[in-house]
């Protein structure tokens, strides 16, 4: 395995696979909602679930519990990323326009790719 291993405590790695399984599961329902023609569901979801009204979840965590202090500079940047793209989709999907929606939901998995494809925290 080539990837990068973050090491943080067993409560930060809890917390970071916590938040990605959530991120998973929104990126799902923002899928669904795309493919009901429901744009306002999914920008909705985006937004809260993955954008960046979503930041800073664990800042009243105890710091052994908030992954951000432990990931890697290039790590944390692909986070920041991926909050920024997700609320660029909401703006996007807003409108409507289902090619704009996937181009720009493109940037929000292309995020995860990488932050997976370089990263493990186990």
């Amino acid at each position: 395995d080539g990837r990068q291993f973050v090491e943080m405590p067993p409560e930060a790695r809890t917390a970071l696979r916590a938040e990605i399984l959530d991120f998973q599961t929104a990126l799902h329902s923002i899928i669904s909602a795309l493919a009901e023609r429901k744009f306002t569901v999914a920008a909705d979801i985006a937004e809260k679930q993955m954008g960046i009204s979503a930041m800073g979840r664990h800042r009243n965590a105890p710091p052994n519990a908030r992954p951000g202090m432990f990931m890697p500079n290039d790590m944390h940047s692909i986070a920041r990323s991926m909050h920024a793209a997700s609320s660029e989709f909401a703006k996007v999907a807003g409108s409507g326009d289902t090619t704009k929606a996937l181009g720009a939901l493109q940037a929000v998995t292309a995020a995860c790719v990488a932050c997976h494809s370089g990263f493990r925290a186990q």
